[in-house]
């Protein structure tokens, strides 16, 4: 695909994911989108052939499983605190750039059933790569011995939990990001590290 089909792409998931979460999936139409995108109605059925498949699209960037798993494979230096930092700013980093997504499967995962499946893949694969590493952390004697699946879902916790509180607009956070992963970070690590 060359640029230009990109960046029209682009355009279109754009104009999409606002759309639907302001109106949701049923209101909004193949033409509203071609209008909001500022292309045909045509070009958006070049680029997808269904408003569904708009959707789908818009969700799969949400996607965090393959930005994760690149930091556990390659990016992971062993020292609990630093790690630990990492993951959690590359977590916050992909999951603020895709908010309106994550906005939009909580309204339609109930009217569009796919949707519930596609977000349920992610967390489950999160927490194997975390159990993995604070396994790996146990061996190497960095963390006291604890129940590795309660670490890693205590973990996934902290960032979703603060994610959401930002994403929903519950006014609950009045920090800047890095002041927030810092200390629970830190937090986290003083309990567990040996």
């Amino acid at each position: 695909m060359n640029d230009d089909n990109m960046l029209t792409q682009d355009r279109i998931l754009l104009a999409a994911s606002e759309l639907f979460q302001e109106k949701g999936f049923h209101p909004v139409s193949m033409k509203n989108i071609a209008c909001q995108a500022n292309v045909s109605e045509m070009t958006v059925f070049r680029h997808f052939s269904s408003k569904k498949q708009v959707l789908e699209a818009v969700i799969r960037r949400m996607a965090y499983i393959p930005s994760l798993k690149e930091v556990f494979e390659g990016k992971i230096c062993w020292e609990l605190e630093t790690d630990l930092l990492l993951i959690s700013e590359t977590y916050q980093k992909i999951m603020a750039d895709n908010r309106a997504a994550f906005l939009i499967t909580l309204r339609e995962e109930k009217t569009i059933p796919e949707i519930s499946e596609f977000i349920q893949q992610g967390p489950p694969q999160f927490k194997a790569f975390l159990q993995n590493y604070f396994s790996a952390m146990l061996e190497k004697k960095k963390i006291v011995e604890s129940d590795i699946e309660s670490l890693a879902l205590a973990f996934m916790a902290i960032n979703f939990g603060y994610f959401f509180f930002k994403a929903c607009g519950h006014n609950m956070v009045s920090m800047a990001d890095k002041q927030y992963i810092e200390t629970a970070i830190h937090l986290f690590a003083k309990g567990i590290k040996m």
